[in-house]
């Protein structure tokens, strides 16, 4: 005895394939998107608010169809998208920022570590360093993003869709124009 599968049988098989799926590359590369937003945004709950983001996008994609779903390289978009969202937040920090100063302070007050003075020059610095960021051409961060965040330079390029022999030149051109600017906002 044959059973003929039914149209609607068949789309439920074809979505929870979708949701295997999507689930696979959800455990597989969680840590590698989450990693990246939390470096550069420095805030574990922000960053993980856009990495489920970035992970609902992807969803959608498999959601819709997941034999339509053409990512070249899957690692590439997942990298290049996090580091835009990550620039993303930063640049929308910047307009915040008398918040930040305000809730500095009062974590200052909150909770002393170590030598305060210290404290406050690590805190500075990094509010220094996310200017810059968030200034700079949205590629050039990018590229000091990714290859202070581990990769290699093929990895590097592969994001950022340049030709690998072209990410040390671009590389210290952006270092370039990083320092210049950290130097100017260092007075």
């Amino acid at each position: 005895m044959t059973t003929m599968q039914t149209p609607v049988s068949e789309e439920k098989d074809e979505a929870e394939a979708g949701i295997a799926a999507f689930e696979a590359v959800f455990k597989e590369h969680w840590s590698l998107v989450y990693g990246v937003i939390v470096r550069v945004l420095g805030d574990p709950d922000d960053a993980e608010d856009l990495s489920l983001e970035i992970f609902w996008r992807l969803y959608r994609k498999f959601q819709h169809d997941v034999k339509t779903v053409k990512i070249r390289n899957l690692r590439a978009w997942l990298y290049r998208t996090a580091t835009n969202e990550a620039l993303n937040g930063l640049r929308s920090r910047r307009r915040r920022a008398h918040y930040e100063r305000q809730a500095s302070a009062r974590a200052l007050t909150e909770n002393p570590v170590g030598n305060p003075v210290e404290e406050v020059e690590r805190v500075e610095e990094r509010a220094r360093v996310r200017v810059v960021l968030a200034e700079m051409k949205a590629r050039d961060a990018q590229l000091l993003l990714l290859r202070h965040t581990g990769l290699s330079y093929a990895e590097v390029a592969e994001v950022v869709g340049v030709e690998p022999s072209s990410v040390g030149t671009l590389l210290a051109r952006a270092e370039s124009v990083f320092e210049k600017r950290y130097r100017e906002l260092e007075g």
